[in-house]
C-alpha cells in the first residue's frame, strides 16, 4: 500500500487558476515530495476554470463556431502564465476533441488553426470565467509502487475521501465547540436538541461528537450545568435541596 497520506496546507493567491496552473505553481514542492505526498491540501477551496469535453456529447452545427471559439479562448486565457508553445499543444488537443463531437464539418483545419492562434494572441486580455473549485491537488509526480500502480485511481479516491471526511470532522468539531462557548447561560438549559438547532447538525451527529470527544463533552456538561432561565435555576435548586432532605 501507499505510505500514509500527507497533506500540505498553504496559502494561495486570489487568482483564477486551473489544475495545470496550480501544478505548475507548486511544481517544486510536488517534485521534492514525490515519494511522500499523494496530494496536497491547498488550505481552502480555490476557484478554477475546468473544462471537460465528453466523447458522448454532440455539438449541433449551428453552435459549433461559437462553442469552439469560446472554449478555446477560455482555455488559453486560463493559462496566461504558460509559454505559447505549451498553450498551443493544449489547445490543439482540445480542438481535436471538439472536432470529434461537432456536426457538419463547419470548421476546417485552417479554421481551427486560426482560432487557436487568435486565442493565444489574446490570452493575456481574455477574461476567464471560473466554473469549479479545487482544494486537494493531485501530485502528478508521485512515485507509485509496482503493487499500487494499477489501483492508483482507487487509492487516490480513498485518500481523497479520507481527507474530505477529516475536513468535515474538523469543521463540525469547531462548530459545536463555538456554539457551546457562545451560548448565553441565561437562556434555556442547554440540551442536545438545542445544540442541534444551533449548529444545524443532526441529533445523532451531536451525540456522536460528544461521545467521541471528551473536551466537547466536558464543555457541554459545564454549559448544561450553569445554563437555564431563572425559573429553571430555581427549580433545579429546589430539586437539589429536596434530594438532600430526603
Amino acid at each position: 500500500m501507499v505510505s500514509v497520506l500527507k497533506i500540505y496546507k498553504m496559502k494561495i493567491e486570489n487568482d483564477i487558476e486551473t489544475e495545470s496552473s496550480l501544478i505548475k505553481k507548486h511544481k517544486q514542492l510536488l517534485w521534492e515530495n514525490r515519494n511522500e505526498f499523494i496530494m496536497i491540501d491547498l488550505g481552502r477551496d480555490i476557484p478554477i476554470f475546468k473544462w471537460f469535453i465528453s466523447d458522448k456529447s454532440t455539438w449541433e452545427s449551428y453552435t459549433v463556431v461559437h462553442k469552439t471559439e469560446w472554449l478555446l479562448y477560455q482555455i488559453a486565457g486560463a493559462h496566461k502564465q504558460f509559454p505559447n508553445d505549451s498553450v498551443k499543444v493544449m489547445l490543439t488537443d482540445a480542438a481535436k476533441r471538439m472536432r470529434n463531437i461537432s456536426k457538419g464539418g463547419v470548421i476546417s483545419n485552417a479554421g481551427y488553426e486560426f482560432i487557436i492562434d487568435k486565442a493565444i494572441e489574446l490570452k493575456d486580455v481574455t477574461d476567464v470565467m471560473t466554473n469549479n473549485t479545487i482544494r486537494y491537488l493531485k501530485n502528478p509526480y508521485f512515485i507509485w509502487g509496482k503493487k499500487d500502480y494499477h489501483d492508483r485511481k482507487e487509492i487516490y479516491r480513498t485518500h481523497l475521501n479520507c481527507a474530505i471526511n477529516q475536513r468535515i470532522s474538523e469543521v463540525n468539531y469547531e462548530l459545536i465547540k463555538t456554539s457551546l462557548i457562545d451560548y448565553d447561560l441565561n437562556q434555556k438549559k442547554m440540551t442536545k436538541t438545542i445544540l442541534m438547532d444551533k449548529t444545524n447538525l443532526s441529533l445523532s451527529t451531536i451525540k456522536n461528537y460528544l461521545k467521541k470527544n471528551s473536551e466537547l463533552n466536558e464543555i457541554y456538561i459545564s454549559i448544561k450545568k450553569h445554563s437555564g432561565t431563572l425559573k429553571q435555576l430555581k427549580q433545579r435548586g429546589y430539586n437539589l435541596n429536596k434530594k438532600k432532605v430526603a
